[in-house]
C-alpha cells in the first residue's frame, strides 16, 4: 500500500513538473512573441529531405557504399547457402568432418557479423558527417533570409504554424539557387 502511494506521489510530481515546464515554455514563447515583431517557422525535416544538396549527399553516400554493400550481401548469401547445404548433409557426414564444417561456419558467421558492424559504423559516420554539413548550410541560409527579411525569431520545432509564417519554401528556393551555382 505504501509503495503504491509513493509511486502515485512520484508520478504526480513528475506530471506536475512536466505540466509546469510546458506552461513555462508557453509563457516564454508568448513573452518572446510580444517582444519579437516577426516570427517565422521552417520545417527542418522537409528542408533536409527536399534540398538538392541533401539529395546529392544521399546519392554520394549510396555510391560510396554500394560496392561494399553488394560484396557483403553476396558473402551473406554464400554463408546462407553453405549453412543450408551443411544442415541437409551433416547427418551423412563423418562426425569429425561435420564438426569441422560447423566450426568453419561459426567462424564465417562471426566474421560476417563483424564486417556488418564495421559497415554500419562506417556508413553512419559518413552519413552523420554529410548531415552535419547539410544542417550547417541550411542554418546559414535560414539566418541569411531572416536577416534580409528582418525576422526576429525563426522556430524549427512547433506543434502548429500557419502558412503565413512558414519560411520553408523560401529556404528551399534559396538552397536550389545555391545548388545551381
Amino acid at each position: 500500500m505504501f509503495a503504491v502511494n509513493l509511486m502515485s506521489v512520484f508520478c504526480m510530481r513528475k506530471i506536475k513538473r512536466s505540466i509546469s515546464g510546458f506552461v513555462c515554455l508557453a509563457l516564454l514563447l508568448l513573452a518572446g512573441a510580444s517582444y519579437a515583431d516577426k516570427i517565422a517557422y521552417v520545417d527542418a525535416r522537409r528542408l533536409i529531405d527536399q534540398a538538392p544538396q541533401g539529395k546529392l549527399e544521399v546519392r554520394k553516400l549510396e555510391e560510396a557504399f554500394s560496392v561494399r554493400n553488394r560484396e557483403l550481401r553476396s558473402k551473406f548469401e554464400l554463408f546462407r547457402s553453405q549453412k543450408t547445404e551443411f544442415e541437409k548433409n551433416s547427418v551423412l557426414m563423418p562426425t569429425e568432418e561435420a564438426e569441422e564444417k560447423a566450426k568453419e561456419l561459426r567462424y564465417m558467421q562471426r566474421d560476417l557479423e563483424r564486417e556488418q558492424r564495421q559497415y554500419n559504423e562506417d556508413y553512419a559516420e559518413v552519413r552523420n558527417e554529410g548531415l552535419a554539413r547539410l544542417e550547417n548550410m541550411i542554418s546559414q541560409v535560414i539566418v541569411d533570409i531572416a536577416q534580409k527579411q528582418n525576422i526576429d525569431l525563426v522556430l524549427q520545432q512547433v506543434v502548429y504554424a500557419s502558412d503565413r509564417i512558414n519560411l520553408t519554401d523560401t529556404v528551399l528556393e534559396e538552397l536550389e539557387k545555391q545548388f545551381e551555382q
